[in-house]
């Protein structure tokens, strides 16, 4: 029988010790009827209601709520699962203003919202029969008005508190109700007539709120399915 050269046995029981290791033998997630167990795919609707200033800017603040009446939103968050509790991943917010701003005796103005950031949220009791949950978003406020033949956009940046619960309805769907309370400044404006367009810092800068609620629909895997290690 050949022996085999000391360096030889050297690599081979190295390369047994790698394989056999937990850290590296670990398979890969498991799927739950073909969904991957480390992302999920959740969008709400729901209802957000204004409050605060957009600028302080004499000799009249501008009030969110003088101009908004709310929005009716869809938010799509894909997220990325890390461990048991915790997922993070970017959302964007689309939404449908109510104006309350007048531009003639019978027609309100027109307007829009538009919100994009990232989030990193909490589940309490992951594998529970309600998967409760909280969490932090950054984010980016795009508030739009045309009124007569302006087109004015309020920019700035917002942070959000946000909790909800979801159940598993079957499988790999869930849904839920969430809440949320946003709050930010807005520090850029943008106008836009027919003979140009400006850019501007705002001074005066306010703090506003917008208070959210709705459902949330979803798909991902159980939380009681294996995790990857990270």
């Amino acid at each position: 029988m050949q022996t085999l050269s000391r360096p030889t046995a050297q690599v081979l029981v190295l390369l047994s010790l790698f394989v056999s290791s937990p850290v590296f033998a670990e398979e890969l997630p498991e799927q739950e009827g073909g969904f991957p167990t480390w992302l999920a795919l959740s969008a709400r609707g729901g209802y957000f209601m204004p409050g605060g200033r957009m600028e302080n800017t004499p000799p009249e603040p501008v009030y969110l709520y003088e101009v908004y009446k709310g929005l009716f939103s869809v938010i799509l968050e894909p997220t990325v699962r890390i461990g048991s509790h915790v997922e993070v991943g970017p959302w964007a917010q689309f939404s449908y203003a109510q104006m309350r701003m007048q531009c003639s005796e019978n027609h309100a103005c027109k307007g829009g919202n538009f919100r994009f950031g990232l989030q990193g949220n909490y589940h309490w009791i992951p594998s529970g029969p309600v998967d409760v949950w909280s969490g932090l978003a950054l984010g980016y406020d795009k508030a739009s008005i045309t009124a007569l033949s302006a087109d004015v956009t309020y920019s700035g940046p917002d942070i959000t508190l946000q909790a909800g619960g979801d159940k598993n309805f079957g499988g790999n769907f869930w849904a839920g109700l969430f809440i949320s309370g946003t709050g930010g400044w807005y520090d850029t404006l943008d106008v836009k007539l027919p003979t140009g367009a400006g850019s501007e810092s705002i001074r005066e800068r306010s703090f506003h709120l917008w208070i959210g609620f709705g459902v949330r629909i979803r798909l991902a895997a159980p939380r009681g399915s294996p995790q990857p290690s990270i």
